[in-house]
C-alpha cells in the first residue's frame, strides 16, 4: 500500500443514529471533508424491539484530525442539547 493509498483509507469517526450521522455528514462536508456513511438497518418484521438503525461515518485518514475536532464539538453540542443547556 502506497503512502497515498493510506491517506485515502477510510477511518471511522462516528457511530450513532442515522439522523445524527446524516447531520454530521453535512457538517463535515461543509468543512470540505468527504464522508462515507455505512448504515445498519433493523428489519421491519423484527418481533424483538431493537434500538433502531445505526450508522457509522468514515473520513479519509488525511482528514482524520480535522474531522475528529469537528466530531468532538458535535458531541459537546449534542450533550448540551440533551441537558437543555443545564449542567446535571
Amino acid at each position: 500500500m502506497t503512502k497515498e493509498d493510506k491517506s485515502l483509507a477510510p477511518w471511522e469517526v462516528f457511530e450513532g443514529t442515522a439522523w445524527e450521522a446524516g447531520l454530521l455528514k453535512s457538517i463535515l462536508e461543509d468543512n470540505d471533508i468527504e464522508t462515507l456513511i455505512e448504515q445498519n438497518m433493523a428489519l421491519p418484521w423484527n418481533i424483538v424491539p431493537t434500538t433502531g438503525a445505526s450508522a457509522k461515518v468514515f473520513v479519509a485518514y488525511k482528514d482524520f484530525e480535522q474531522a475528529k475536532a469537528i466530531v468532538d464539538e458535535f458531541y459537546t453540542n449534542m450533550d448540551k442539547e440533551n441537558t437543555n443547556g443545564f449542567p446535571e
